[in-house]
C-alpha cells in the first residue's frame, strides 16, 4: 500500500476512535477489547498485515525470556524488530511495573524497540544501552488526543516501512544517545550479560 494510503487510512482509523472513547470508557475495554477494536486497527493502518500467515509478521503471544509472552512481535523474514505489550483501556501505563515489563523483553530478546500501550497512551522504548536506567530508554509517548502529532510520530516510528528499512530504529537511537550522551552499542551483549544486567537494571 502506498505511503499516501497508509496516511490516509491511519487519519481515519485514529479519528475513529477519539470519536468513540467515550464509549469504550464506558465499556471498561479489557486487554482483549482494546487489542481487537484499537490496536490491531492502528497497526494494520501502519502496514502491518496481522492476519498474513505466510510473512506472520504480527505474531500473538510471542515468547519472551523464561517462559514469558508478549502481545504482539512485529517480524520481518521471522525476525523480531519491535515488541508491543497491551494493557487495558483503563490501565496506567505510566507506572513501573509495564514500563519495566516492555523494557525487560526488549532486552532479553534483543529486539531494537519495545511498546507499551493502553490504547489511548503509546510509550516507546529503544533496547538495552549499558548503565542507562529504563525510565531513560523511553524516546517517545503518544496519547491520541493530539492528532496531528500522533499521525507523525506513528508514522515515523511504527510504520512498517520506517521499521523494515532501519530508520526507526535510528531516530530512536539519535533520540536517546542524545538525552543521555552514550552511543548505542551495536554489538548485542551475550546471554550472560543479559542475566546479569537484567538483575541489575530491577
Amino acid at each position: 500500500m502506498p505511503e499516501q494510503d497508509n496516511a490516509e487510512q491511519l487519519t481515519q482509523t485514529i479519528s475513529d476512535i477519539v470519536n468513540f472513547t467515550g464509549k469504550i470508557g464506558d465499556l471498561d475495554f479489557d486487554e482483549a477489547a482494546t487489542k481487537q477494536f484499537v490496536v490491531l486497527p492502528i497497526l494494520t493502518a501502519l502496514g502491518w498485515d496481522y492476519a498474513n500467515i505466510d510473512t506472520l509478521e504480527v505474531f500473538p503471544e510471542f515468547r519472551v525470556g523464561n517462559g514469558n509472552k508478549v502481545d504482539y512481535a512485529l517480524q520481518n523474514e521471522g525476525k523480531p524488530l519491535v515488541l508491543v505489550e497491551c494493557k487495558r483501556w483503563s490501565a496506567n501505563i505510566e507506572m513501573e511495573e509495564p514500563q519495566d515489563q516492555i523494557a525487560r523483553y526488549i532486552f532479553q530478546e534483543g529486539v531494537d524497540i519495545g511498546v507499551a500501550t493502553n490504547g489511548r497512551r503509546w510509550d516507546f522504548y529503544f533496547a538495552y544501552k549499558t548503565h542507562v536506567p529504563w525510565r531513560n530508554r523511553r524516546f517517545c509517548a503518544i496519547e491520541l488526543d493530539n492528532q496531528q502529532e500522533v499521525i507523525a510520530n506513528f508514522q515515523k516510528y511504527l510504520s512498517k516501512s520506517k521499521v523494515i528499512d532501519g530508520s526507526a530504529k535510528a531516530e530512536a537511537e539519535k533520540i536517546v544517545a542524545e538525552r543521555t550522551g552514550i552511543q548505542w552499542d551495536p554489538k548485542p551483549p551475550s546471554s550472560e550479560d543479559r542475566e546479569v544486567l537484567s538483575r541489575e537494571d530491577a
